[in-house]
């Protein structure tokens, strides 16, 4: 009984100190100083990723990009289910843009064009893509409350919608 016990206990531990914290900050490789990531909105205005991303409230964000079919796909979904979910839970869905400087202007003409009514942001210098070590799009992060990752799902599945929305609800 007592190393069932144990064994447990160390499970939880793991558990509890695997997640991370949804990076707000990117170490810079020249320097090894982190810095605060930087994102624009539709009119060019930059700000940082952590002004979108107070801790207190729960977040489902989407690294995406304009040519991603499956990203897009993705975003299609959620537009359909995001509001309901914002009105059972303190709960936010972030679309950030990982498209080059020079594609600004296509990743708020796309979601113009797709009606999308969610926050969308631009990180053109690829700085989430290395924090989170992403090589596939579309890649989403459900961030709690205290901005820990708890859980990421790979790829885009429609059936990943109910999965979602209960996690959601169960933070």
């Amino acid at each position: 009984m007592r190393l069932l016990i144990v064994i447990v206990l160390y499970l939880c531990t793991n558990v509890l100190m695997s997640q991370k914290a949804f990076p707000l900050s990117s170490v810079k490789l020249s320097t090894q100083e982190a810095l605060q990531i930087h994102v624009k909105n539709e009119l060019g205005e930059k700000s940082f990723l952590s002004t979108h991303m107070p801790k207190g409230k729960i977040y489902l964000v989407s690294v995406w990009a304009t040519w991603c079919s499956s990203c897009r796909a993705e975003l299609k979904a959620i537009q359909k289910v995001h509001c309901d979910w914002s009105e059972e839970s303190d709960f936010e869905f972030i679309a950030v843009s990982i498209d080059i400087p020079t594609d600004h202007h296509k990743v708020f003409s796309l979601a113009n064009k797709m009606d999308w009514n969610f926050k969308i942001i631009h990180e053109e210098y690829g700085y989430l893509l290395r924090e989170l070590d992403i090589f596939k799009l579309p890649r989403m992060f459900l961030v709690d409350q205290k901005g820990n990752i708890v859980y990421e799902p790979r790829g885009f599945h429609a059936s990943e919608l109910q999965n979602l929305g209960e996690k959601i609800k169960s933070l």
